[in-house]
């Protein structure tokens, strides 16, 4: 029997950058064994923008029916990875529950951890992480840096949807191969 790899999306309000990342994963994932899912730090039942549905109707993906959830803030530890879309996110989750520190990384900072750091064939990926990411510096558990940060692009024109869209393939890319690495 396989074993899923769990992993949450979190923005702020689970209306544009989590969800199309959740949705860019499941489309990247094809039948790899992992589990997108995707909150907001303050979510309130709301749709994607129209805006947003259109880019994601270019990208092949349905957001149509798309409505905001909230980060279950007591189930944190369920998942095998948490990746906020910001630093400032993954501080608010690390508050929240300090266990989860060695599963949480920023969206671009984890795509860029697994460069060094590829899951073994076996290894569940949430214990792996326990075993291997716990002793991380600040920086590298928050991200160092603004680049660390994937850009809100709501209330902005369909441009700056694809940039943040093409920002999140290139490392959901990334991610995919450092925890599946092809044989």
């Amino acid at each position: 029997m396989t074993s899923f790899a769990r992993v949450l999306f979190v923005c702020t309000a689970n209306e544009c950058r989590s969800p199309f990342a959740e949705a860019l994963g499941r489309q990247q994932a094809g039948d790899l064994p992992i589990i997108f899912e995707s909150a907001g730090i303050d979510a309130w039942r709301r749709p994607t923008p129209d805006v947003g549905r259109l880019h994601a109707h270019e990208r092949g993906i349905d957001l149509d029916h798309h409505l905001s959830r909230t980060v279950p803030w007591d189930d944190l530890a369920v998942y095998d990875v948490l990746l906020p879309l910001t630093r400032a996110h993954a501080r608010e989750l690390l508050a929240a529950d300090a266990s989860v520190r060695s599963r949480l990384f920023t969206v671009k900072q984890f795509a860029r951890w697994l460069a060094d750091h590829r899951r073994p064939r076996r290894a569940a990926v949430g214990p792996w992480l326990d075993a291997v990411a716990a002793d991380r510096s600040r920086a590298e558990l928050l991200g160092a840096s603004v680049a660390d940060d994937v850009a809100d692009p709501i209330g902005r024109p369909i441009e700056e949807w694809r940039a943040m869209s093409a920002e999140l393939d290139s490392a959901l890319s990334a991610i995919l191969v450092g925890l599946f690495p092809p044989r």
